[in-house]
């Protein structure tokens, strides 16, 4: 077998305990229909006003997904992006991506292959035959910028270079699972007033707030690491004065977080150094008193509480 297709078919590369991949060809196909031309309009405001078309950026070596599962990658991918970004809400965007692989050797006569050592130290290829539509979530650092020819071809492959692509394309799971995820969540979360995922080493946990002021809310099945809110079990009207709350022995603080008005309310207790930190990286401000920190006025999105001994935990309210 070739080297470099022994190499990607290392076990070590192909396994992992925490993924929950659902797409298979077709699925795949019907998502990639679906982001090639959305309909929404993109609001003036963008979450990543930086992120543009043609430009190169490393991923995330792991993600919350939007069905509350940690998802871990084995190695460093970076991508190219090929259109500027799309929002599907007002809180979440997407774009369309080339994965880079610096296995040139594998490049059939019409890949696009760089042999300029200034963009990124090395030469490299640019997949364009697996392009694949992200969330902008997974976008982790800019590190340049490259011009693609996007102009499809028909390649003849010897058989490494057709177990190469496949290869590639299946690894490529790691990307498009977000927005897969994302869409299969959209209709459930209709169920809810609100969802909290909690990820605190490595272990996730899911809790959903029923519609409030409802007098017969409903009820859905949930996953195995999926509960209702605290409030929710009472069976009585939950409020918007009803919270999500996360408390265990492993974790530090307690974490409640409220709705209101469609923003949200974190609290923390009892009162500690942390930090919160925002998916676009920012800090953000809260107030205190000698039991508890509160950040008022959030918009739901992913969220990184780090602790005084920098211990991280990830929360995406939903």
């Amino acid at each position: 077998m070739n080297i470099i297709n022994q190499f990607l078919e290392d076990p070590f590369l192909q396994d992992n305990e925490n993924e929950a991949f659902t797409n298979d060809s077709h699925r795949l196909a019907e998502i990639n229909e679906s982001f090639s031309q959305h309909p929404y309009n993109k609001p003036t405001l963008h979450l990543l006003p930086s992120v543009k078309q043609n430009q190169i950026w490393s991923i995330k070596k792991e993600y919350l997904d939007y069905e509350g599962t940690l998802q871990i990658n084995q190695v460093p991918m970076l991508v190219l992006s090929t259109t500027d970004p799309e929002y599907l809400d007002d809180d979440n965007g997407f774009i369309r991506v080339c994965p880079i692989t610096p296995f040139v050797e594998m490049a059939a006569d019409s890949d696009q292959v760089c042999d300029d050592l200034s963009i990124l130290g090395f030469p490299f290829m640019i997949e364009t035959w697996n392009e694949q539509p992200i969330l902008l979530d997974l976008l982790d650092k800019f590190c340049g910028h490259y011009y693609a020819d996007m102009t499809e071809q028909n390649d003849s492959l010897n058989i490494d270079q057709r177990k190469f692509r496949e290869l590639e394309i299946s690894r490529a799971r790691f990307l498009n699972h977000s927005i897969i995820a994302y869409t299969n969540e959209s209709d459930r979360a209709k169920a809810f007033s609100f969802t909290v995922d909690l990820c605190y080493s490595n272990a996730v946990k899911t809790k959903h707030m029923p519609r409030v002021n409802n007098m017969t809310p409903v009820f859905i099945n949930l996953r195995d690491n999926e509960e209702y809110a605290t409030a929710a079990k009472h069976g009585r009207v939950l409020s918007e004065n009803d919270c999500i709350d996360f408390e265990s022995e492993e974790m530090p603080i307690r974490i409640e977080v409220r709705k209101k008005s469609q923003k949200f309310v974190l609290t923390i207790i009892p009162k500690v150094e942390i930090q919160l930190i925002s998916s676009d990286k920012k800090t953000i401000n809260g107030t205190s008193n000698d039991e508890r920190i509160v950040f008022d006025g959030l918009k739901s999105g992913l969220y990184k509480i780090i602790l005084s001994d920098n211990k991280t935990i990830s929360i995406r309210i939903r």
